[in-house]
């Protein structure tokens, strides 16, 4: 071996180390500390771009050139409406968003590159990695969450099942369920696939998350018309997306103005009070319908004498964000900001098309549990959720590439 061999495998060991132990932690990092999945974001990006610079593969990156295209665009929005947006963090919010979109380029294009055994290697690590996530927040749910007490500092005669810590984990666990399902497909192993969204469903879920507990069910929806034809969902997503993107101003505002849901004794109170906060923020968004209030503004809007029946409003309108992805893009940027979210969004949904027709149930399946739990919880910038996006989109392609069955 030469000497420029020998100094060139050194960068290579390192590099698989730190993808092992990326693929590896995900399911722990989601189960216990999700909010540390940006600094996973930001290594997946690093050693991405370390790993098409190996292979003298950079120019891999031009292969998603319309997407980055409208990345860029959209950020370029984001970062010009700092200059009228009332959040102190506005610029830390584009930042995340632009490290985030680096992952998606750069680790998408590496791990597009892989071979068929790295490939394999590393969806075992996930694999490995997610079910020790789901088990372990099974055993939690089943004990009252001591971990996550202890780790989040919460007091033993304080409630935590319906509280944001176990929730977090519910979301993002559901976003993996669907990668690690298609891995255990092309391993082969169909019935374990199928079975392991019920599995963890039934384990976790009842107990904590309403909205993971829609997005899981919308992801098994899916999945199930999809076998049958994908060509179908993936029209009904696209009008599901256009829909809700063009009309979410006059939808929201008919279920809080004209069907007064917010008072709807019917309804959870949770639901009850997402309509008001649904209202709030579309009345705000007509104001600045063009370019909106600016990035991250759901955050700091002064409420303007607006009163809650909740008794939540303090010095913002909203409690951080409007709870509906759709909403928060019009409120923050207004139509150009909507325009451009829907050309990202239809541009990945119509991606799926190109995959082998094994896989694309689970790729839609992942797409409409995303889109259930983005238009009922949390905020779409929310740096912890867009980087279980983020992973969940790029464990997809990991198994994607693994070499099916005994290949």
């Amino acid at each position: 071996m030469s000497q420029r061999d020998s100094t060139r495998g050194i960068p290579d060991v390192v590099l698989a180390g730190l993808a092992g132990a990326a693929a590896a932690a995900l399911g722990p990092l989601a189960s216990m500390a999700p909010r540390g999945l940006p600094v996973w974001a930001i290594l997946i990006a690093l050693v991405g771009l370390a790993g098409l610079a190996r292979r003298d593969a950079l120019g891999r990156l031009q292969r998603a050139m319309p997407g980055t295209v409208v990345v860029l665009t959209f950020l370029a929005l984001a970062t010009l409406s700092i200059l009228w947006s009332p959040s102190p963090r506005a610029g830390l919010t584009v930042v995340e968003i632009g490290y985030i979109g680096l992952g998606a380029l750069a680790g998408g294009a590496w791990l597009s590159s892989l071979p068929g055994v790295e490939a394999r290697r590393l969806t075992g690590l996930f694999l490995v990695g997610v079910f020790a996530g789901i088990l372990l927040f099974a055993v939690e749910a089943a004990l009252d969450f001591p971990l996550h007490r202890w780790w989040n500092h919460v007091p033993a005669d304080v409630g935590i099942a319906k509280s944001n810590v176990p929730k977090r984990t519910a979301v993002l666990l559901c976003l993996l369920i669907w990668p690690a399902a298609m891995a255990l497909d092309r391993a082969g192993r169909r019935g374990m696939a199928i079975a392991l969204p019920a599995v963890f469903a039934a384990a976790c879920l009842l107990l904590t998350s309403r909205s993971a507990m829609l997005g899981i069910a919308a992801g098994g929806v899916a999945f199930a018309l999809s076998v049958w034809s994908p060509r179908l969902v993936r029209g009904v997503l696209a009008a599901v997306l256009a829909i809700a993107f063009t009309f979410v101003l006059p939808l929201v505002l008919l279920f809080d103005r004209v069907l007064n849901l917010d008072g709807a004794d019917w309804l959870f109170l949770s639901a009850q009070h997402r309509v008001e906060i649904w209202g709030m923020a579309a009345n705000r968004a007509l104001e600045t319908p063009i370019l909106g209030q600016g990035i991250d503004a759901s955050r700091a809007l002064d409420p303007d004498g607006a009163v809650s029946r909740f008794g939540t409003l303090t010095d913002s309108l909203l409690p951080l964000h409007p709870h509906n992805a759709f909403l928060q893009v019009w409120l923050e940027l207004g139509a150009v900001g909507a325009a451009l979210a829907l050309a990202a969004a239809l541009l990945l949904l119509f991606g799926t098309g190109r995959l082998e027709r094994r896989l694309q149930p689970f790729a839609l399946a992942l797409f409409a549990s995303g889109l259930a739990m983005a238009s009922t919880a949390y905020g779409i910038w929310q740096a912890w959720w867009m980087g279980g996006m983020l992973a969940a989109g790029l464990m997809f392609r990991l198994a994607a590439r693994t070499p099916a069955g005994g290949e």
